[in-house]
């Protein structure tokens, strides 16, 4: 058979189509999975440099947080002890009464500072206490007062000008006082480091406000029981520094400036030197309660009452006696009634109903360790008071002045700055400060028998960062100038 050449083109076509289609295939399947694991696996390294860059944003901003936190506490802390009221810390020695009118009045030397250190070893169970003026502006101009609560006493302040809600001289009750004088005290429990602000009064200057206790526009006191004005539970309505006293039934008395005087030698003896007067302190016995047991009768740190505790409804004191039963004066540290929930560390008694105030004094979580050490001169380093190394603060030279430290070889470690005329031991039996008064604690001396004042403190704090769970630490060194000679 003969094709022509039509044909022969015909059939050459047909002949090739097949190569064409399979030159003209797609992907296989082996090249689709591996492209789609390669995709996969790019999302998948995206996304952990996306989560490893967030998280250490995340992380970056909690320590910035932190630190902003600490530097904030560091301010504080500074600023605090720069407006001590007691600028020249010599602590007062009996010695002093012949000449105290004679030297100076003592400008210097107003209020207190206590250091109870506790176990030297035990970085959490120090405490510093201290009364502060906001107009000291030596070192820091800043004049602004320390700011508290303040409930409203007889239901009108213009008819009874002479009561805390008034001092910040608003005509409309806002629940808030104000004063330049304050009681601070730091402290730590659990955990949390606190911060304690209790008003010293200063009422306003006005013909109706003579006296330091609230008064009605009869001049009757509101807080006298025998005048029935006030039921309250005194600090869930009251940021002041107050004392217990009064006859036949005492009451909360409050603080003004002559109480930051130490050379107030007769009735009123009313004096922040003397330790009764102080927040924390037994009015009865002037010593101070920093230990509850726990419910195994183990002696554990509380430092100070806090907010939450000192607002529950059954606390009471000083106003009144505490309605926890068998315990009338939560102050006083012979008492074994309460105890300390290690769980909560609050203390039960007044853990119940939770107090309102709750976290109020709170300035820091998650430390640690606070420790203060004092700069020991003989030594020329600082130490804590009553470890093995120290010399300036080895041992208190008044043994009757100590806290209800269950171990009572660190029971003593206390400093504190004194009164000039104080018997807290009562030896001589005659109740009367006039006579057989005690020296402080500590009170160093140089080679010729002159008295060392305290140059310096070192307050270091350790807590945990919990955005990082990085151990943090901040250490301050403050130098205890005398600001008011500068």
């Amino acid at each position: 058979m003969n094709y022509s050449a039509g044909n022969r083109k015909i059939t050459a076509q047909r002949q090739s189509r097949p190569c064409l289609a399979k030159t003209q295939g797609g992907f296989t399947l082996v090249e689709l999975l591996v492209s789609v694991a390669l995709v996969l696996l790019m999302m998948v390294m995206f996304t952990e440099i996306f989560q490893i860059a967030s998280s250490s944003i995340t992380t970056q901003r909690g320590l910035s947080e932190n630190d902003q936190r600490a530097r904030m506490l560091t301010t504080l802390i500074q600023s605090d002890l720069n407006k001590r009221t007691f600028q020249n810390i010599i602590p007062f020695a009996p010695s002093e009464k012949a000449t105290a009118f004679k030297l100076s009045d003592f400008t210097d030397r107003r209020g207190y500072l206590v250091i109870s250190e506790n176990d030297p070893n035990n970085d959490s169970d120090d405490l510093i206490q201290f009364t502060t003026d906001a107009n000291i502006t030596s070192k820091l101009l800043d004049t602004t007062p320390y700011y508290g609560k303040a409930t409203v006493l007889g239901g009108d302040i213009f008819a009874h000008p002479n009561q805390p809600e008034t001092d910040d001289a608003k005509i409309s009750p806002d629940r808030t006082s104000v004063s330049p004088y304050a009681e601070i005290c730091y402290f730590m429990r659990g955990g949390n480091l606190y911060r304690r602000t209790l008003l010293i009064r200063k009422p306003l200057d006005l013909e109706t406000t003579n006296s330091t206790q609230p008064q009605t526009a009869g001049g009757a006191e509101f807080f006298d029981p025998a005048n029935s004005f006030y039921s309250g539970n005194f600090w869930n309505d009251f940021d002041f520094s107050v004392y217990r006293f009064g006859s036949p039934t005492p009451y909360a008395n409050f603080h003004d400036v002559k109480s930051l005087d130490n050379t107030l030698l007769e009735q009123p003896r009313f004096s922040l030197g003397r330790t009764n007067y102080r927040f924390g302190y037994n009015h009865a016995t002037g010593l101070p309660r920093e230990y509850v047991d726990d419910i195994d009768g183990a002696a554990q740190f509380i430092g100070r009452f806090t907010h939450q505790e000192t607002s529950h409804p059954d606390f009471l004191y000083p106003q009144a006696p505490s309605n926890v039963s068998g315990n009338t004066n939560p102050m006083s540290p012979s008492s074994s009634d309460l105890t300390l929930d290690r769980n909560t560390n609050v203390v039960n008694q007044y853990a119940a109903t939770a107090g309102s105030r709750r976290s109020e004094d709170l300035v820091l979580s998650n430390v640690i360790a606070f420790d203060i050490k004092l700069f020991d001169e003989a030594l020329g380093q600082f130490t804590d008071i009553g470890s093995s190394i120290a010399v300036d603060y080895a041992s208190s030279a008044t043994t009757a002045y100590q806290n209800n430290n269950s171990d009572s070889a660190f029971a003593t470690n206390i400093y504190d700055t004194w009164h000039i005329e104080y018997d807290i031991d009562n030896a001589d039996g005659d109740g009367d400060h006039a006579t057989g008064q005690d020296v402080p604690p500590f009170r160093p001396v140089d080679g010729s028998g002159n008295p060392r004042a305290l140059k310096a403190i070192q307050i270091t704090i350790r807590y945990i960062d919990i955005s990082s769970q990085q151990l943090r630490q901040m250490t301050i060194i403050h130098p205890l100038r005398n600001l008011l000679t500068d």
